[in-house]
């Protein structure tokens, strides 16, 4: 178990628009329009194109998000490298079968752990916090169970907590930092946006690594300015300073 510094993929010179990374965030619905917000603004940096698609359709949420440029609001599925589907989505299905049949690297968040089953997982990178690892799999987040469960299920796993655990089912990778100002809400979805991003042009523990210590690095820069007064959004906003550390 440690800690590792990855080597993450770098925008060509003379690469043109799209060429690095084109992901589409399926999130948010009539009762959380943040968590979609808070997964584009975590994108929007990382990525050359992101796409949204509502969980449900609900006008207000349509509102929220049409105040970032950056986000293309679709409604159906569009070619991307990655899709990032559940935060926020509440108990509105999500079409797990037509993204796998139409992307290869695939996200889920948030309220889609109380959607899918176990046997569905294969493949995919999944973000539980230790509830929704309790909820899944019936017993605690530790380090070893998190390998044992993608192992078992063949999956990537970024278990978030107050120390990130990272496996493959074969590797575990621990990530430590932040602080208790990350208890916010919103830091999660942040978190998965950023994560979508670097998945789009890595593989899924190059990514989930980098998303985890990027996240935890920006909280630490946000307490020495500004103690624990900080917010998801700042969050966002710091991601770019804290992906320095690589």
């Amino acid at each position: 178990m440690k800690e590792k510094i990855s080597s993450l993929y770098v925008p060509r010179e003379g690469s043109h628009k799209g060429e690095n990374g084109k992901v589409l965030v399926v999130a948010g619905g009539r009762r959380y329009h943040g968590a979609a917000v808070f997964c584009i603004l975590g994108a929007r940096r990382f990525a050359d194109m992101v796409y949204f698609m509502p969980g449900e359709r609900d006008e207000k949420l349509i509102f929220a998000v049409s105040g970032i440029p950056e986000a293309i609001v679709v409604g159906e599925m569009p070619e991307a490298d990655c899709a990032l589907a559940g935060a926020g989505v509440g108990d509105v299905p999500l079409d797990l079968g037509g993204m796998r049949r139409k992307y290869g690297k695939i996200i889920l968040d948030g309220d889609a752990f109380r959607q899918v089953e176990k046997k569905e997982l294969r493949g995919l990178l999944i973000t539980p916090h230790e509830g929704e690892f309790r909820g899944l799999f019936g017993i605690d987040g530790s380090p070893e169970h998190v390998r044992a469960m993608a192992e078992k299920w063949g999956c990537t796993m970024l278990k978030k907590g107050h120390v990130d655990v990272v496996s493959d089912g074969k590797e575990i990778v621990l990530v430590r930092g932040g602080n208790a100002g990350m208890t916010k809400g919103g830091t999660g979805d942040v978190l998965a946006g950023l994560l979508c991003a670097l998945y789009a042009k890595n593989g899924a523990m190059e990514a989930a690594v980098a998303a985890s210590r990027a996240n935890k690095k920006a909280g630490e820069l946000l307490f020495k300015e500004k103690g624990y007064a900080y917010c998801a959004s700042d969050v966002a906003e710091k991601l770019p300073e804290a992906m320095k550390w690589r």
